[in-house]
């Protein structure tokens, strides 16, 4: 496994994001309030504004605990990779 270090710049960036997409969700909020006061059933626009609402959290939330760590490579156990790919030394890249 090649050694893997975010650049500083990408774990403020990344985190930033997620900070400015769970701030997105209050006025996200404050317009789902309005449209579902005005009318009686669901319109597509109060499910495309909840539905914006529950990405932007659940984006957000994971951006600002994980940010760069997410593209970390992991390992994978031999069972799960393909017996036709190309088997390589320890320590040595492709």
């Amino acid at each position: 496994m090649s050694h893997w270090h975010p650049h500083p710049a990408a774990r403020i960036g990344l985190r930033l994001l997620g900070l400015g997409l769970i701030a997105s969700l209050g006025p996200q909020g404050r317009l789902l309030h309005q449209l579902v006061d005005r009318s009686v059933g669901v319109t597509l626009a109060q499910l495309a504004v909840a539905a914006t609402a529950f990405l932007s959290a659940s984006l957000g939330m994971t951006l600002l605990l994980l940010g760069p760590d997410l593209w970390k490579p992991v390992r994978v156990a031999p069972r799960w990779t393909r017996r036709d790919a190309p088997t390589r030394a320890p320590g040595k890249r492709v």
